[in-house]
């Protein structure tokens, strides 16, 4: 028996690139001691409309000190979709299975078997007392009933299994923590920020659907000769027309029947996978720059934000840029639309997201 076992691939490897729309509302409370109170929604889509893949919640409490920084902590409680996994394997084997049948003295058979290869080693020789003889051993049956070849079957299975997890949806729990400088107006335009913040993500325990299905195909060749014969009154001694008596000589060529036996099978079996918890640790550095003139209802805006896994020796696992303009409506009221890149290669999967963020802020 020979085969060749091939781990499972997933058919989401490799990095998949999408169309998304962010959304955001958010809403801000000014308090005494230069304290805000911040209050956001979020809703995510993917594949541009046609799937939800994230909605969130968010509190968080901010300080500025002076007109430079500013200092915050907050809370967010997300739920991620995230999609259909399909995972594949093959195997693949070959093997023999010999056929005898035990015949009495009289040579009438009694039965006959399809013993495992290893029960059995090797082609058959025949001593000329009738024993079975395999060049090793002598077999006899507990009553003394001998052993005689028919043949053998050459089979070969693929084996290819498929499993597939269902889509589900994830709670996350995130808390952080961040700073923020800002310069002056640089040529009475420009505004420069940088931003650090710490991010804890709590992911709890989830047992999501799985489906596997087994499908064998299955071909068998059955060899026997029509050759030979038995002469019994010359002590069982094997006759095998044109042939010597060591059977490596019965060929599939002349020794098969004209179309092997196909068999295909199909096995389903439904079960549970429990996606373990999580706690991720990351650090958000991002840079922004803003054209901000007086006078000016509007504000062009670039950002790069670099995400790194502080848990893995800093491992870059996400970077995202974005473009975009806020529009002042009133003091009170503004609108944002604009345009981000974001490549990741985490938890939440390995994607390059085109997006279009748009929000609206509202403070008082």
């Amino acid at each position: 028996m020979a085969q060749d076992e091939v781990d499972y691939v997933s058919d989401n490897e490799g990095a998949r690139t999408t169309g998304a729309v962010w959304t955001e509302v958010g809403f801000a409370k000014v308090l005494p001691y230069d304290l805000t109170l911040g209050l956001d929604l979020g809703f995510r889509t993917d594949d541009w409309f046609n799937e939800a893949s994230r909605t969130d919640i968010g509190l968080d409490l901010s300080w500025k000190p002076n007109k430079h920084w500013k200092v915050s902590v907050g809370y967010t409680f997300l739920m991620k979709h995230y999609r259909s996994e399909t995972e594949r394997k093959t195997v693949q084997e070959n093997g023999t299975k010999y056929k005898y049948a035990i015949l009495d003295a009289s040579g009438e058979e009694v039965s006959e078997m399809e013993p495992e290869p290893t029960s059995l080693h090797g082609y058959p020789f025949y001593t000329t007392d009738g024993n079975f003889y395999d060049g090793t051993n002598l077999y006899l049956t507990e009553a003394g009933d001998r052993y005689s070849y028919e043949g053998y079957n050459y089979s070969e299975k693929t084996k290819n299994y498929v499993r597939v997890t269902d889509s589900y949806w994830r709670p996350k729990h995130r808390v952080s923590v961040d700073a923020t400088y800002t310069t002056n107006r640089l040529w009475n335009c420009l505004r420069v920020s940088l931003r650090g913040r710490y991010q804890l993500t709590l992911i709890p325990e989830k047992d999501v659907d799985r489906v596997r299905t087994k499908t064998t195909n299955k071909t068998t060749w059955r060899y026997r000769s029509p050759t030979y014969d038995y002469d019994f009154t010359e002590g069982y001694k094997i006759l095998i027309a044109g042939y010597d008596q060591n059977p490596d000589h019965w060929n599939r060529d002349s020794h098969t029947h004209d179309n092997p036996e196909l068999e295909e099978t199909t096995e389903v079996e439904n079960s549970t996978k429990t996606k373990k918890n999580k706690t991720l640790h990351t650090l958000r550095s991002r840079l922004t720059i803003e054209y901000d003139k007086k006078g000016w209802d509007w504000t062009p805006y670039i950002y790069v934000e670099a995400f790194n896994d502080i848990a893995s020796r800093m491992r870059l696992d996400k970077i995202r840029a974005s473009i975009g303009v806020e529009y002042a409506l009133t003091k009170q009221h503004k609108l944002g639309i604009g345009y981000v890149f974001n490549h990741e290669d985490d938890d939440d999967g390995n994607e390059n997201i085109h997006a279009i963020n748009v929000g609206y802020k509202f403070k008082f």
